[in-house]
């Protein structure tokens, strides 16, 4: 069975620069978002950087078949040794582009132009790269710069499986917060994601800005969390407030993406219950590191959760089942809720514990339906 989703890196193996920045595309995918008794979702990645040995006198990297895999994201990672090699990459990248294109929109291609005294592939040089050489403004050299190719990575992978379900409009960063003690914070988040200087396209909804006079703000939060991915950022008094509990209750009735941000300093009085079962990210400090490192931890979690619902989707449309995909492991807000579970709950392996699986049996024998619950390894 192929791949749902493979990811090939292109570089010059002369380039250390290029190789670095390679390295850290695996080591990121290899362990997508949420991680649940060491199990993550984990995206294949591929090198392709130097020429194939078995054909004598080839020139090129190894051929890559599309066909191993339901879709392709193709890295390149174009520099001063590419553009040297220029004989070489061209016509590989070039019959790349037919084999993508012979596809039609299954697979992509994302180029980043890394030193700007390298002239574009003339095979591509009409396609948008992502320009590394432009960061320095706004970035340092190292971690931060690797955070914000990785993000332009899930970013774009994030559109790509968007598009290929007929949409066209962005997905919204929901920036949930209490105004009391984490308005800062948040503020700090929007500023720095809506930068001239940040070349990542990520739309935030963050309601000191969306908001007019006049708005019903409740359906209007409704309808932006119903497609949105949401970050909570939970200080001190988050869990306290009304408007807090709501935007993340919202979240995970759509079950929607969710990443919570800890900022908290003293004590939290109360933990609200249905603030678990997501990822959890601490931010003992607060600049372009590690609001880039936030970025890529929330959008990861976005992927994982679409990756998930498209293999769940796939796996029910073969048996001629309906039900509900749950991107995280069923908890009681998914059961009580009075929505149709169509017979059958889908949630990411492993199993959840006996612990929480006798209280979810419990809720389950209470509704009409009883439908039934599988970990998607079970189930394929």
């Amino acid at each position: 069975m192929p791949d749902l989703l493979r990811i090939y890196v292109l570089f010059d193996a002369q380039s250390s620069k290029a190789e670095a920045y390679a390295e850290a595309v695996p080591q990121h995918f290899d362990g997508l978002g949420m991680e649940r008794d060491g199990v993550q979702c984990r995206v294949p990645v591929r090198f392709r950087s130097e020429p194939w040995q078995p054909t004598p006198g080839a020139a090129n990297p190894r051929e890559i078949a599309l066909r191993e895999a339901e879709h392709n994201a193709i890295v390149l990672l174009h520099d001063d040794y590419t553009a040297a090699d220029q004989a070489a990459w061209d016509p590989y990248v070039a019959s790349l582009g037919t084999a993508i294109a012979a596809r039609g929109r299954a697979d992509q291609l994302i180029p980043f132009q890394l030193a700007s005294s390298a002239a574009p592939l003339p095979c591509i040089a009409r396609v948008h790269h992502a320009r590394q050489d432009r960061w320095t403004a706004q970035l340092p050299e190292g971690v931060a710069r690797t955070k914000r190719l990785l993000l332009h990575i899930v970013s774009c992978l994030r559109k790509h499986f968007r598009e290929l379900d007929g949409r066209t409009d962005k997905e919204p960063l929901f920036i949930s917060h209490a105004k009391a003690d984490g308005d800062e914070t948040a503020r700090q988040i929007v500023d720095h994601v809506n930068s001239s200087r940040n070349d990542v396209d990520i739309s935030t909804f963050y309601d000191a800005k969306q908001l007019t006079p006049g708005d019903d703000f409740q359906q209007r939060f409704e309808t932006e969390i119903a497609d949105c991915t949401l970050l909570a950022v939970v200080s001190d008094i988050y869990d306290t407030r009304p408007w807090c509990i709501y935007e993340l209750t919202t979240a995970k009735r759509a079950r929607r993406p969710i990443v919570l941000a800890d900022v908290g300093r003293v004590r939290t009085s109360r933990t609200f219950p249905y603030g678990a079962n997501v990822p959890k990210v601490r931010l003992p400090a607060l600049d372009a590191l590690a609001i880039e490192a936030l970025m890529v931890e929330t959008l990861s979690e976005g992927l994982r959760c679409d990756l998930f619902r498209r293999e769940a989707n796939a796996v029910m449309a073969r048996r001629g089942q309906t039900g509900l995909a749950l991107p995280r492991p069923p908890e009681l807000l998914d059961i009580v809720d009075p929505v149709d579970l169509g017979g059958l709950l889908i949630y990411p392996d492993p199993p959840v514990g006996d612990i929480e699986q006798g209280i979810l049996d419990r809720a389950l024998a209470l509704r009409a339906d009883r439908p039934e619950m599988r970990t998607l390894g079970e189930l394929a």
